[in-house]
């Protein structure tokens, strides 16, 4: 594709909202945002608030280049804060909103953003600059109709427009200059990276790199049978300060001209598919890996019911073999006739299984076409799951500086455990040490203020080093093995793959969270955090004791999740004996030197809040080794 035929970021802003000006672009609870429009935007009126949000950016004084900050929950506003700061020439950082005050500065601080869009007073209580600490700050946004801001540092989004809309009357035309003058090569976004093994670094994203990966994303999806148009739907709930729903939901659909609903919190997920109905939705494998033990509880609540899902499920395993070629690719193509295919008796079997089957495929609306997987490897077990209950799940690969997804799952040949040939513009190869390396389409184009960094990104003739390894098989189909850096090395020599051991738990009801140890030691051990609501219920309902007054629950993500209990809660013989027959089994799928051969029960869950993971659930091994030295020391006494 050539450069000449690409839009920059606002040239397909506009010609979305120009095409398609009536259409729904935004549906939300209006509850959440003072009842503003009723809980729906046109493209029309996405447009007049992004203008109106762009001229308040240049009342305020924000020069072409100048960065500005978003740290928010997902919500319409978000959206319309990214095209409006990228529309008038200016950079979006962009930071999650669970980010502490020293983490959020440090981003600020490291961008010199100049401008701080936030979601609430919450997170403007919590991160409130210091006399001096954020020296490059100039104004606050409050993302809230009834915020009014009563100093020169902050703004209510109310006054915000006011201002906007005062200046677009006066000054209208630098506006259309600024958003007709961006380039390609102009920067649009900066995104950091999540830090899992120390800093985050600020990859920087220009207008090419997201239109690039867009168009080529469009070429592969009309290629493989996967259609996003203006009629379909998004779900919105994955953090948009990554790139994943960045760009796979957010631009992907101004780009498309279809629509975004944005789910009220993580926690009502499941109601938000029956309410909006998606065609389809971003998601990552934690998140899969609960949806489908949440499915398997809601199946075992009685002796029949559990019988019959079982039975169903074997029955599809039988189907899954018909839809699987020679090649191991399994064709879940919306156009693919499985019925036709099979055998009259497993056919009559297959009508009744998949009625049982439709029922669950129901919880995620009736439109429902496909969901995206990627931020981390999906289990192959877990991935199968889906299939055999005729549900897509397309597994993709890329990170923030590959601007979304540089590897793809074709539909019709989807390989549970990889993660597909090289897609949407890239191209990919393995280095010599078996990092797996891209070129093409969607690259970004260096790390922020770190040059040795940047350098060190890349190889000699161009090509981005992943710090993934990976395989690559005879149908150019990746398999990603692990993060370079997180290959344990045993002082016997052998070399183990954490993820290859945390994902034989991924369909585990019993046990949550997986941190495996071994790095310069004789053999493997892990930290294993039970799932304790599952044993709270448990304990309940069998009438055995324990102190509850030790209980703690996270609202975090608007539920009550139970993130520490007692040290005789987990001393408890049931939970023990459950716990060790999940790791024999695990371990049965092991070689002898991967297995896990003496492991602790945590009481505390890894938390965000404490720094053990981030904020898209990847657990950071520098400071969990940190916070439990003296435990992981007693596993090798």
């Amino acid at each position: 594709m050539q450069t000449n035929q690409l839009s920059t970021i606002s040239e397909f802003f506009y010609a979305t909202c120009n095409r398609f000006p009536s259409r729904q672009a935004q549906l939300f609870n209006p509850n959440m945002f003072g009842n503003d429009n009723n809980g729906s935007f046109t493209y029309q009126e996405v447009l007049d608030r992004v203008e109106a949000m762009a001229c308040g950016l240049l009342a305020l004084g924000l020069e072409k280049g100048e960065r500005a900050a978003i740290m928010a929950a997902n919500s319409p506003y978000w959206v319309h804060a990214d095209f409006a700061i990228i529309n008038c020439g200016g950079v979006t950082v962009t930071i999650y909103p669970t980010l502490s005050a020293n983490e959020a500065s440090y981003i600020i601080n490291d961008s010199s953003s100049r401008y701080l869009f936030v979601g609430s007073e919450d997170i403007l209580a919590r991160i409130r600059p210091e006399p001096g600490n954020m020296p490059s700050l100039k104004k606050i946004i409050v993302l809230d109709l009834t915020y009014r801001g009563g100093d020169d540092l902050t703004l209510g989004l109310n006054q915000f427009l006011d201002l906007g809309r005062e200046f677009k009357a006066s000054g209208g035309q630098l506006y259309t200059g600024r958003w007709q003058g961006n380039t390609l090569e102009d920067w649009a976004s900066i995104i950091y990276t999540s830090g899992t093994t120390g800093k985050g670094k600020g990859a920087i994203l220009t207008h090419y790199t997201f239109s690039s990966r867009l168009a080529h994303t469009m070429e592969t999806f009309a290629r493989v049978g996967v259609s996003v148009t203006e009629e379909d739907l998004c779900l919105s709930f994955l953090p948009l300060s990554h790139i994943y729903e960045r760009g796979c939901g957010e631009m992907l659909a101004v780009y498309t001209g279809a629509c975004t609903a944005f789910a009220d919190k993580p926690a009502t997920i499941m109601q938000d598919m029956q309410k909006y109905n998606p065609t389809w939705f971003n998601c990552v494998p934690r998140l899969y890996e609960r949806v489908y033990l949440g499915i398997q509880e809601q199946m075992a609540s009685s002796k029949v019911k559990k019988a019959l899902f079982n039975w169903a499920l074997d029955v599809g395993q039988e189907v899954l073999a018909y839809r699987t070629d020679s090649h191991g690719r399994i064709n879940m193509a919306l156009d693919f006739d499985i019925k036709q295919r099979l055998p009259l008796g497993l056919r009559l079997k297959f009508t009744l299984a998949d009625k049982l089957f439709a029922r669950i495929r129901a919880l995620f609306g009736s439109r429902f076409k496909q969901s995206f997987s990627a931020s981390a490897s999906l289990a192959p077990e877990l991935s199968t799951m889906f299939y055999i209950m005729g549900i897509r799940v397309i597994e993709g690969y890329g990170l923030t500086e590959t601007c979304t997804a540089c590897n793809f799952n074709p539909p019709a040949g989807l390989k549970p455990g990889k993660v597909g040939p090289a897609a949407n513009g890239s191209t990919g190869r393995l280095a010599e040490d078996g990092e797996y390396l891209v070129g093409g389409a969607g690259l970004f184009i260096g790390y922020l203020n770190q040059p040795g960094e940047t350098e060190a990104a890349f190889t000699p003739d161009g090509w981005f080093r992943t710090g993934d390894l990976g395989e690559i098989d005879k149908d150019g189909y990746l398999r990603i093995v692990d993060r370079k850096k997180a290959i344990i090395c045993l002082n016997t020599g052998k070399n183990v793959a954490p993820a290859k051991i945390e994902n034989l738990y991924s369909t585990s009801g019993v046990i949550e969270q997986v941190f495996i140890v071994g790095d310069e030691r004789k053999y493997i051990t892990a930290l294993l955090v039970p799932n304790f609501n599952h044993f709270i219920q448990l304990f309940d309902r069998e009438n055995i004791p324990y102190d509850q007054d030790k209980l703690v629950y996270s609202h975090a993500t608007g539920m009550p999740i139970c993130v520490e209990v007692g040290e005789d809660f987990v001393a408890q013989p049931l939970l023990r004996e459950m716990i060790a027959k999940e790791v024999a089994a695990a371990n049965n799928n092991l070689e002898s030197f991967e297995q896990v051969k003496r492991y602790a029960v945590l009481s505390k869950r890894f938390t965000e809040e404490r720094g053990e993971i981030t904020p898209t659930m990847k657990t950071k091994k520098r400071v969990i080794l940190e916070n439990y030295q003296d435990v992981i020391e007693g596993l090798y006494k």
